[in-house]
């Protein structure tokens, strides 16, 4: 089942990792999706931009592997579209 189908809880059960990572992954890889798309590259341009395989830009896009794709990567695929990635720390609620 692609991971657009799934709830990220049942994502994140079935590969026993931990929710909030799964959900910024996911939202980062829809962010790097519609960058990519709106500055009109191909896959396999931002593949050799970021000097990966076509074949694993589009395995990060379909979220295959999403609980094993590293942030060093995602945050790569990130700057090489351009964009920042804000790292903001607040105190919880008590």
């Amino acid at each position: 089942m692609p991971w657009e189908t799934m709830s990220v809880d049942e994502l994140a059960g079935k590969l026993g990792v931990d929710v909030a990572e799964v959900r910024e992954k996911q939202r980062l890889i829809r962010k790097i999706v519609e960058a990519r798309k709106g500055q009109k590259y191909s896959q396999a341009a931002l593949a050799k931009k970021v000097g990966v395989s076509q074949g694993r830009i589009a395995q990060i896009e379909s979220g295959i592997g999403t609980a094993r794709v590293s942030f060093d990567v995602l945050l790569k695929v990130l700057s090489v579209l351009g964009l920042d990635y804000k790292i903001t720390l607040k105190h919880k609620a008590a």
